[in-house]
């Protein structure tokens, strides 16, 4: 100990100037952060994601979709109305997502990778005539190639993602590009969209459309005052600043459209997945930027108040952002994006890693009233200081490890940030603290300390008066306290596991607004796929299958939520209708035999003619992919061995979602027929999946986080009884925090998941609280004395600590994302909870679990 005081001050300029240095390096680095909106929270790899990706590769209309939504209160189709739609479908067809900035991009790629002949030829083409939508094919060719091997990681997906930036829409549905079906006076069979031009005739679009199950709520609502256009673009889910291009490119063409056209008097709607995206992209971006300096004042404000020193506050506060910075310039450096959880990482690492600094500054005021001079109080203050502080980080980095047990990919990148965040504070603490302390001029007196002992501060006196009752009446307290706790534990069970989706954002927010008048109007935002592998090329038309399809899609329209689907089975039916003249009677699909009569033309006499059902179908499907149709591949793979189902619903909450697919599945494996195999996927499967994680991994991780407490503070500690009794208080506020989300209906979602490893972790109260416990009985005191002087040394910085904390968390309250003010607001509050119950149980548990036996004291310094 004596060699690391030594060094840091002998060398302190040395070092602070290296911590500088370092700092600058990690500021450079932020630059290349990069952002992740997508909030579906689980990696690409995980079966509830890959299975809409291994879909994509054989069917369209398996994309996000935005989704633009036109009211007319009389009806839609009306002239201005119908022009609209037209009008919007043909001109987002064109639209491209690259700017400037992908073009200076590129242009680096020439000077970075100067050697690569097939690179510099694609980027020669792709940069002649400026980026344009047939760039996008060669740069898919020059990934699929493989040419992109050479390339760094980064490089390569920006590629990738280039490529749907350019070329991003890939499917549209609407009046004006889904295709209907109608019949020619010839009798044949022909496929079209049915709003293919300007001004036309309103009554017959109205003819075409209403009543058409192939229509019918995908593109216009059953009253027909709602026209839907559905684009559905290729842009990668975590290219955060695509989602939000595309967004505000679609947004660009609806003002336009709408300035040019002041007689259109509908009001107009843009909501799907992409849109929640760019959302969520845009409260990332404020957030940041607003969140970050209201914490840095708040804490700012508690330490002028604590320490009542400009030094008090300046060493914290650069000890922390200097913590910041490195975390956030390690996340760049390894690829970690902003996502919507690690969005809120600079003010939970300025909030608690502030903590190390408050006590070894607490404690350094402290050792200069005794008069010491100034490097005797740095060296006995890191005596003492330096144990809990390593501890202290040790435990919580431990516990933000375990929470990256889960599959969520999105807590996974959070603990491992906080763990290394913790750490490289703690790094910080131990070199910046004492290297500057050591600076000053050693003749100088602490200031605003006026020799004042601990009991003399009003702080520590509240404090010595609110526990002495607890030491005189500890049985009537136990009694209390287990009677309370028995209660919360109860409550704590009633937690509601849920994610609200589109609910979380301000009740006027733009994109909610949109997102419940489609969900409550048209088809609605949230897609869901089912796959039917037949197993053998041809086998998905055959008749049973269809069949199966059909009991299906049936199925699904009978339960809640379910707004709209399309599928092969619905083709196949509209297409029977239609051949026999919208005759009733044939709206359904064709019975396994059918008999028509036919004359024959030479002798008149009337026959009965008998074709299979099978027949039927494959020559149905022959005929549209005859007369023009194309959307068969919605439905279809190539070789007709597989057929998707799409179906819609209208809500955005987790647990409805899983209400869906409680009665989905056991219908699935009820009726499935031999030789079929099905595959779900969509929202309703990722964020069922995302609950399923979060309630399993929440669980086993929280017991394997309490356990590593104990084990860690029992082994340094060398007592399993001071181990139990420092983490028993962090048991007991993860429960009272529970319990406050079931007493408050407050869910339990991806962002008030991490606070049950916040709260497991921040043993910082504890610790001190019993380190100075030990101390005084180690000085011969009782354990009661020792707990008194506890309170009066220690107490008064683990309450500037506790405000810290909580009051540091307010900040979270001015953001627009509700799953962020749940978390300021739970985090504030547990916190607050953690450091009064680490002093309660630990004052009321001492004399039984705190040992006297000085054969296995901890060695501490005195006290000078």
């Amino acid at each position: 100990m004596n060699d690391y005081i030594n060094f840091v001050s002998r060398y302190a300029k040395s070092i602070i100037f290296l911590l500088v240095l370092i700092t600058g390096f990690f500021t450079y680095q932020i630059g290349y952060l990069t952002e992740d909106s997508n909030p579906y929270l689980l990696p690409e790899t995980h079966p509830a994601r890959s299975s809409l990706l291994e879909m994509r590769e054989e069917f369209t209309g398996t994309y996000d979709s935005i989704l633009i939504a036109l009211y007319n209160k009389e009806t839609i189709f009306n002239q201005e109305s119908l022009n609209a739609i037209f009008s919007l479908t043909q001109a987002s067809r064109k639209i491209m997502l690259a700017d400037q900035s992908d073009i200076d991009r590129l242009s680096l790629f020439k000077d970075n990778y100067s050697g690569l002949a097939e690179l510099e030829a694609l980027i020669s083409g792709v940069l002649a005539e400026g980026l344009g939508q047939s760039d996008a094919a060669a740069i898919r060719q020059f990934v699929a190639d493989g040419h992109g091997q050479s390339l760094s990681a980064s490089d390569l997906k920006y590629l990738r993602v280039l490529a749907e930036r350019l070329d991003p829409v890939r499917e549209m549905a609407g009046m004006s590009a889904t295709e209907n079906v109608f019949l020619e006076p010839d009798g044949t069979l022909r496929a079209s969209i049915t709003l293919n031009q300007q001004d036309s005739n309103p009554g017959d679009i109205q003819k075409a459309i209403m009543k058409n199950e192939l229509m019918e709520m995908g593109v216009v609502d059953k009253a027909g005052h709602v026209g839907l256009v559905v684009i559905e673009v290729s842009v990668l889910q975590d290219d955060a600043e695509g989602q939000l291009r595309a967004y505000e490119a679609i947004s660009r063409l609806v003002d336009e459209y709408q300035a040019a056209n002041p007689s259109l008097e509908d009001e107009v709607y843009i909501g799907g997945v992409p849109v929640f995206f760019a959302e969520q992209k845009k409260i990332m971006d404020r957030d940041l930027g607003t969140l970050l300096p209201a914490v840095m004042l708040l804490i700012a404000f508690i330490l002028v108040a604590f320490f009542r020193s400009g030094l008090g506050v300046a060493i914290p506060m650069v000890n922390v952002v200097m913590c910041t910075i490195w975390t956030m310039g390690a996340m760049a450096m390894v690829g970690i994006p902003v996502d919507l959880i690690t969005s809120v990482l600079p003010v939970f690492l300025i909030t608690i890693c502030s903590s190390d600094a408050i006590h070894v500054m607490a404690e350094y005021y402290h050792q200069r009233r005794q008069e010491q001079s100034n490097r005797e109080a740095v060296a006995v203050t890191m005596r003492l200081m330096t144990a809990p502080v390593v501890l202290t980080t040790i435990t919580t980095c431990l516990t933000f490890i375990i929470s990256t047990t889960t599959s969520i990919s999105n807590l996974q990148n959070f603990g491992i940030s906080m763990s290394f965040g913790m750490f490289v504070a703690m790094v910080i603490s131990l070199l910046l603290i004492p290297a500057w302390l050591s600076l000053l001029n050693p003749k100088k007196k602490a200031q605003t300390q006026d020799g004042k002992s601990g009991e003399s501060y009003l702080i520590s006196r509240c404090l010595i008066a609110i526990f002495k009752p607890v030491i005189a009446y500890r049985a009537r307290f136990m009694v209390l306290t287990s009677a309370v706790m028995a209660g919360l534990v109860v409550l704590a069970l009633q937690v509601n596991v849920d994610d609200m989706g589109s609910g979380y954002f301000a009740a006027d927010n733009e994109f909610r607004v949109a997102d419940d008048f489609i969900n409550g109007n048209v088809a609605g935002t949230s897609p869901g796929w089912i796959e039917i592998d037949a197993g053998e090329p041809g086998a998905a038309l055959d008749y049973d299958t269809v069949m199966f399809v059909d009991r299906l899609e049936t199925f699904i329209h009978q339960q809640a939520n379910i707004t709209f689907s399309y599928s092969a089975a619905r083709y196949v039916r509209r297409m029977n209708l239609v051949l026999n003249d919208m005759d009733s009677e044939f709206d359904r699909l064709p019975y396994r035999e059918e008999t028509f009569s036919d004359i024959d033309e030479e002798t008149g006499a009337v026959e009965k003619v008998t074709i299979s059902g099978q027949d039927i179908i494959r020559q149905s499907i022959l005929m549209y992919e005859n007369g023009g149709g194309s959307d068969l591949t919605n439905v279809l793979n190539d070789d007709f061995s597989k057929t998707v189902m799409l179906y819609t619903m209208n809500t955005t909450v987790a647990s409805e979602f899983q209400s869906f697919l409680d009665k989905l599945k056991p219908w699935l494996e009820a009726n499935t027929p031999p030789g079929l195999t099905v595959k779900l996927a969509g929202a309703p499967i990722i964020w069922t999946a995302v609950l399923d994680e979060l309630i399993s991994g929440q669980m086993l991780s929280i017991g394997l986080a309490f356990l590593t407490v104990v084990l860690t503070m029992s082994l340094w500690l060398k007592s399993w009884k001071m181990g139990l009794v420092g983490t028993l208080p962090l048991a007991a506020t993860v429960v009272f925090y529970y319990a406050t989300m079931a007493f408050f209906g407050i869910e339990l979602n991806i962002g008030t998941a991490i606070i049950s490893f916040l709260i497991l972790g921040i043993v910082d109260y504890s610790v001190h609280y019993l380190l100075r416990t030990k101390h005084g009985v180690e000085q011969g005191l009782s354990i009661d004395e020792a707990l008194i002087q506890a309170l009066a040394q220690s107490g008064r910085s683990i309450i500037a600590n506790v405000f810290v904390f909580s009051i540091g968390f307010i900040a979270l309250l001015f953001s627009e994302f509700k799953p962020i003010v749940d978390l300021g607001t739970l985090v504030g509050l547990s916190l607050f909870i953690s450091g009064i119950m680490s002093l309660y149980v630990i004052t009321l548990l001492a004399p039984w679990l705190i040992p006297t036996d000085k054969a296995v004291a901890i060695e501490h310094p005195q006290t000078v």
